[in-house]
């Protein structure tokens, strides 16, 4: 049985492939109910045959294009446009921006049409002495909203694919026979996601007029041929891009390829041979630009599609009137659903009822619901989450500048697959914090810090203290060049003892500078390089639990370390499983600005380590919080696998 998909789906993956909110476009942001009014008023232009029909007042304009273009525009808003802003004029009152630009739009689409219009005029012989009749034709020519379907089946499919949509405007050329699907576009457009749109239509007419006319034996292979495809936009302006089929074949067998990954048929593995391993293809869910450049960006399911509509459905039952602003944007762990909010509605009626979405959706944890630059987002927990690996983020890892190495330290990927980093050389971020509880990826996010680290260095420019109390978390750089001391087992050494040797290091920087403000501007002086030394510990709250004493030294250490070791190149990356008040606030809390939470137990955990609540809701396995100056940004920690963690991590790299 076919497995069934909808245009809608596949056009909401090439937008979001394209870059989605930040592909680039131009044109200005429109919304769901103006989009809905735009599509609305042009049926309501072309789709009345009758003597009413504003088309046909235009026999009684008179022979002037620019008379016509009046006379539809009058006809456009008394009829159409201005009822409708009088109707809404409360719901509207806070966008009058995107209300002006939707009129203009609509002025742009009318005067096309008027345009059309003309055109025919002018071609149309009179008959029996009549004048031709243009808005007639031009409504049997145009047909909008017209629903098309098709089957697909490639060879490696496991099944076939039926595509079902409905075109925005079809134009069927009589003089030619030949097909013209147009795909109207109200505000912002992504030059990569037209192409792919019209590619997508350019397939379905193409399949649809084939399957049509091999249904009937007398008129197999005389399918009438299909024209160009036109992207058709109102930025207010009217822009239109035209494509031919040569054009459109170069990007059709990606496309048919994005199809079978969103409707699960394509492979998603194959064996090779060479190795007897496996070689990882693009499941399905994931994405890829119609340029063959890999995204990160997840595809937007239909699944994913259901979800939202079943989120908005919920919180109607409770009474709070919310719409989805768009598409889901969808990330590794994570769906991020834009939110408006209807009439009256507060932001704390959303908020209050997030248990109720958790049980409604069958979610393993509470949708985080938050503010995202000035508007409402809820992420719900992707049903499908994928893994991102380190060695996929690997070459965004910057390249170090100068002599001196990198300074980065890599931190989570975010939802547009972009590598967030926190930047050493910062003062906000010279001592990062990092919590979570057990399962949450801590320690897996820790090594992901060294290897970005050790990557981007040699052990000329960096040098790492490692002190595990677990004493398996970086069993794996036992002997490593980049060690400035053996790992530190705190069973077998004192800590505190190991910490007093790197104040003294320290202050032997500082008497070394003789003035100098960084270890960058000590090379530049002397062009001696002097390496960072980065000090990294698991389980810091185990440390000053062990003896009164001891506490009292280590924390005086890191006291001192946070507060002036960053211009000697040093610094701290410390983690703790319970971020309570007797362990982060006080010496922690004052010297390390930049945290990175994990997934916590506990609302105040999260508090104390973030100022604010929404740690407790984490998905575990990477997902984190992560905090400098202003909110908090939610990201993916990538993974870094055994292999690579003995590849990073072994003795014998230099």
């Amino acid at each position: 049985m076919p497995v069934s998909l909808t245009v809608s789906a596949v056009r909401d993956a090439l937008y979001l492939a394209a870059g989605g909110p930040g592909s680039g476009g131009t044109g200005s942001p429109s919304t769901a109910l103006l989009g809905s009014w735009f599509h609305e008023g042009l049926t309501w232009l072309v789709g009345n045959e009758s003597c009413d029909s504003p088309l046909a007042r235009l026999a009684d304009a008179g022979p002037d294009l620019e008379v016509w273009k009046q006379t539809l525009a009058d006809e456009l808003y008394t009829r159409f446009v201005g009822p409708r802003l009088s109707r809404e004029r409360a719901k509207l009152h806070s966008i009058a921006p995107r209300v002006l630009t939707f009129w203009h739009a609509m002025r742009s689409a009318s005067d096309w049409l008027a345009e059309l219009g003309w055109a025919i005029r002018q071609k149309s012989p009179r008959q029996r002495g009549e004048p031709a009749v243009p808005w007639r034709t031009l409504s049997n020519a145009l047909s909008l909203e017209e629903e098309l379907v098709c089957e697909l089946r490639e060879p490696g499919w496991t099944d076939s694919v039926r595509l079902v949509g409905i075109a925005d405007a079809i134009v069927r050329l009589e003089e030619t026979g030949a097909w013209c699907a147009i795909e109207l576009k109200l505000g912002q457009t992504a030059p990569e996601a037209d192409l792919g749109q019209a590619c997508l239509y350019h397939l379905l007419i193409t399949s649809t007029t084939a399957q049509a006319a091999g249904s009937d034996a007398t008129n197999a292979g005389s399918a009438p041929p299909v024209g160009a495809l036109a992207v058709v936009s109102f930025q207010p302006g009217m822009s239109e891009r035209l494509f031919d089929a040569s054009q459109l074949g170069a990007a059709k067998d990606r496309l048919v390829a994005l199809i079978g990954q969103l409707a699960g048929v394509a492979p998603t593995v194959a064996e090779d041979n060479a190795t007897g391993g496996t070689i990882e293809r693009p499941e399905a869910g994931s994405s890829e630009s119609l340029s063959g450049e890999s995204s990160y960006v997840g595809a937007v399911l239909p699944q994913h599609l259901d979800m939202g509509a079943q989120l908005i459905a919920t919180l109607a039952e409770y009474c709070v009137n919310v719409q989805l602003d768009g598409p889901p944007i969808v990330g590794p762990t994570f769906l991020r659903f834009p939110i408006v909010l209807g009439r009256g509605m507060k932001v704390r009626s959303v908020e209050k009822h997030a248990a109720e979405l958790q049980m409604r959706l069958q979610l393993a944890s509470e949708p985080f619901i938050q503010r995202d630059a000035g508007r409402l987002v809820i992420d719900v927990q992707r049903p499908d989450r994928q893994t991102v690996y380190f060695r996929e983020i690997r070459s965004q890892l910057p390249t170090p500048r100068s002599e001196q190495g990198g300074s980065v330290v890599p931190i989570g990927v975010d939802l547009m697959g972009k590598l967030v980093c926190a930047d050493l050389a910062r003062p906000d971020h010279a001592h990062i914090l990092a919590a979570g509880t057990t399962g949450s990826g801590k320690s897996e996010w820790l090594r992901l810090a060294l290897a970005g680290l050790m990557v981007t260095n040699t052990p000329a420019t960096l040098r790492l203290l490692v002190i595990d109390p677990k004493r398996n978390a970086f069993y794996t750089l036992q002997g490593s060049p980049f060690l400035w001391r053996p790992l530190v087992f705190p069973d077998e050494q004192s800590t505190a003892a190991v910490l007093a040797q790197l104040v003294e290091e320290m202050e032997a920087r500082y008497r070394k500078f003789d003035g100098d403000d960084s270890i960058a501007a000590y090379a530049a002086r002397t062009g001696e390089v002097i390496p960072r030394i980065v000090c990294v510990c698991d389980e810091y709250r185990d440390l000053i639990c062990r003896d009164r004493v001891e506490r009292k030294a280590i924390e005086g250490h890191i006291c001192r370390l946070g507060a002036k070791a960053r211009a000697a190149g040093i610094h701290l990356i410390l983690a703790t499983q319970e971020p309570s008040r007797d362990t982060i606030k006080g010496t922690l809390d004052s010297n390390i600005p930049a945290r990175v939470g994990l997934k916590m137990q506990k609302r105040l955990e999260s508090n104390m380590l973030l100022n604010e609540a929404g740690a407790e809701k984490l998905l575990n396995h990477g997902d984190l919080l992560f905090k400098d100056v202003g909110a908090p940004r939610r990201l993916q920690a990538p993974l870094l696998t055994e292999a690579d963690r003995v590849e990073i991590f072994s003795p014998e790299r230099r």
